[in-house]
Order: C-alpha cells, then sequence, then structure tokens
C-alpha cells in the first residue's frame, strides 16, 4: 500500500492587523502590512511565546496551517496585549 503524500501550507497571521502571511523558507520577523513583531515575550518570566497554529484540511491530502502570536503566556497567564498604556502599566510590578 502506497503512503499518501500530503501537501502542507504554512501561514502566519499577525496579532494587530489580521493579514496572513504565506511563510516560506525563511519566515519574516515582522508584518509587511503594519510592522509589527511576530515573536511576542512575556515580561513576566521574561521567556519568549510560542505561537499557536490551527490547522485546516480543504482537501485530502492538503493541510493548511496558520500560525499565529499567542494572546497570553502558557507559563504564567500573562496578557501579551496592551490595548491601552494604562492596562499595561497595571500588568507589570515595576512603578509600584
Amino acid at each position: 500500500m502506497e503512503k499518501k503524500k500530503t501537501r502542507l501550507v504554512v501561514d502566519m497571521q499577525c496579532g494587530a492587523c489580521g493579514a496572513i502571511t504565506h511563510r516560506g523558507d525563511d519566515p519574516p520577523r515582522f508584518c509587511p502590512s503594519c510592522g509589527a513583531a511576530f515573536e511576542r515575550y512575556c515580561l513576566h518570566c521574561k521567556k519568549k511565546v510560542e505561537m499557536f497554529f490551527e490547522e485546516w484540511w480543504p482537501e485530502e491530502d492538503e493541510c493548511v496551517r496558520t500560525y499565529s502570536p499567542a494572546r497570553r503566556c502558557p507559563r504564567c497567564n500573562a496578557g501579551l496585549e496592551v490595548t491601552d498604556r494604562e492596562e499595561g502599566r497595571n500588568d507589570s510590578n515595576y512603578g509600584r
């Protein structure tokens, strides 16, 4: 019995503007639409937070995997997105 060959398409979705970028051999570090960084770091535990992915199978032999930046740290559950400067100030231990 022959093993089926599966085609994998990898995309990266920006957490700031929602634009989808097709990832090649050298993945981009910044969004080409808005310039936001794809990598995120937790300011509480001082570690890099990995991107999460969702898979979708439009065909039986094709898989589309979309990576998105995390919204919360999986280690300490700290929020990584700041929508207002006051909110960001309340999340950190600095200035207390």
